[in-house]
């Protein structure tokens, strides 16, 4: 082992290290092959597509330069094509390029990247009142005619409708995205938002949020995967309605469910342009209730029936599905979320934090998940509910100790389903140290990692083996950190039982990426 290596290790946080995950600089715009140890059944052949933030520090002409939070890394792409090679496996080659080359560029240049707002930069204390007084009248938003500045790196999908075909779309919560050539993931110029999908139509489903002086005001849309055209299918606002900080949200196969929790912005939203970041413009108000919308997705009834349930915050809602009632003309709606007493995570994810050699230890409890379930009961499938009629949201569901980045088996999406898979943190290292599968029958998680080694995985990627035998008849696609080696390792897990299967190994460090997707077939060709 290097010494430098030697030396991070002795002084890892519980001997496990991560920096190389956090920071890793290293792209290949042309296609290398990895060493492939197991056997990657010919089922996964296709295309793993990941983004999310890469390295976070810059050597200027002023010094170094460095990014506070973990989701304002510099973004890159990456690509592992799964090509079989006729013997029943599969080779596996690996290609990835920065997003951001001239944000980088700027930031060596200047040694700052001042007036772009973030999601958790922290702002110099010796910056003047006149100097943010002035930045709130500067723009904020990058040049969209120069992609490389637009630093979005958050979900990833492939022929996103209202995009151009044969493009990457990278999404973020900023009302932005960037998209980038299939093949070359050379990035492309900006435009709109963060998505939900229909799954037989395509159709894409979002929302965006304007601010006013007395709330918010959501508008939920859909543009069609057949013509690209747009059209709002409900507004939400009125008394009771703030503007607060939203990741993501519920699809029925009849519905959309926007859950409002009570993380909001601040100075009706002016707060983001005073502090040019997103953290500190938000405050979480314990004392007030998550609301629950139920808005029509396909016979143009709006809003239909408004939920309620104490105060939670969350990053990612995992599934939703209907059941029909006996009282005709009703269905019940359970959604899936995974929820944190409060938002102290969004500032557990500072890189003090997160890196096995930062200075802060957050206290793994304060910010440990649950799996919840919730039941919307009573949902009518005409009509509306009389406005201001507030109903209850009953949990049904905990599971504590549930992973982060949920997925699940996406043929079961608005369906009732019994497996979710996600990463999670037992408490061995700064940031996760395993894989989990939650059955929702017998509420027990069953573990890739039982025997800790500082091994950080990334999310996990559901890919189905084809038989529809059982829901987990799968395998799962995470990329994974050797921490001793200070390299990566695309890992083939069995769905079914959480073992190995296989791996392609690359000598280099691969950033943990946030979001990803398979995509079986070629697209955009």
């Amino acid at each position: 082992m290097p010494a430098t290596e030697e030396n991070q290790a002795k002084t890892s946080y519980k001997d496990w290290p991560n920096d190389a995950a956090f920071d890793a600089s290293f792209t290949s715009p042309t296609p290398i092959e990895l060493k492939v140890v197991g056997t990657f059944p010919p089922q996964l052949a296709g295309t793993l597509y990941r983004t999310g933030p890469g390295s976070y520090k810059v050597d200027s002409e002023k010094g170094e330069y460095a990014r506070s939070h973990w989701f304002d890394g510099f973004s890159q792409l990456h690509r592992f094509q799964i090509v079989p090679d006729g013997s029943g496996s599969c080779r596996v080659y690996y290609t990835s390029r920065s997003q951001v080359d001239d944000l980088i560029e700027r930031a060596r240049k200047t040694g700052h990247l001042d007036g772009i707002i973030t999601f958790g930069q922290k702002r110099d204390p010796c910056v003047s009142f006149f100097e943010k007084v002035k930045s709130v009248f500067q723009p904020s938003r990058p040049d969209s005619r120069i992609p490389g500045m637009a630093n979005v790196a958050v979900t990833v999908r492939p022929n996103m409708p209202g995009m151009p075909k044969g493009t990457l779309t990278n999404l973020t919560d900023a009302n932005q995205i960037q998209y980038s050539d299939i093949n070359t993931l050379e990035p492309g110029p900006l435009s709109c938002a963060h998505a939900r999908y229909d799954q037989v139509t395509g159709d894409l489903y979002n929302y965006n949020l304007n601010f006013g002086l007395s709330g918010g005001a959501y508008r939920i849309f859909k543009t069609s995967a057949d013509t690209g055209k747009t059209e709002i299918i409900a507004t939400i606002r009125g008394p009771g309605v703030k503007a607060a900080y939203i990741h993501s949200f519920f699809l029925t196969e009849d519905f959309i469910i926007l859950c409002v929790w009570p993380l909001y912005f601040t100075g009706h939203g002016a707060s983001v342009l005073w502090g040019r970041n997103i953290i500190d413009a938000l405050k979480f108000n314990p004392h007030a209730q998550t609301k629950w919308y139920v808005v029509d997705r396909k016979g143009g009834r709006g809003q239909v029936v408004t939920f309620q349930s104490p105060a939670f915050f969350s990053f990612h809602t995992v599934n939703a599905f209907q059941e029909a009632k006996s009282e005709k003309g009703t269905v019940d709606i359970l959604c899936d979320i995974i929820q944190y007493p409060d938002d102290r995570l969004m500032r557990n994810l500072y890189y003090e934090n997160v890196l096995s050699t930062g200075s802060g230890r957050p206290p793994h409890e304060s910010a440990s998940p649950t799996f919840v379930r919730y039941k919307l009961a009573g949902v009518p499938m005409k009509g509306r509910i009389p406005k201001g009629t507030i109903r209850s949201a009953e949990i049904i569901k905990a599971v504590k100790g549930a992973g982060e980045l949920p997925t699940l088996n996406p043929h079961y999406g608005t369906k009732k389903q019994r497996y979710t898979y996600g990463i999670v943190d037992r408490g061995y290292s700064s940031f996760v140290d395993g894989l989990g599968k939650i059955d929702l029958e017998t509420n027990e998680i069953t573990y890739w990692g039982k025997e800790p080694k500082p091994h950080t995985p990334g999310e996990a990627i559901f890919v189905s083996d084809g038989t529809d035998e059982s829901e987990d008849a799968g395998y799962l696609l995470s990329v994974v950190l050797d921490g001793e080696k200070g390299t990566s390792y695309l890992m083939c897990l069995n769905a079914r039982d959480m073992t190995e299967v296989a791996r392609a190994e690359i000598d280099h460090a691969i950033s943990i990426t946030l979001h990803g997707t398979h995509v079986r077939d070629p697209v955009g060709c």
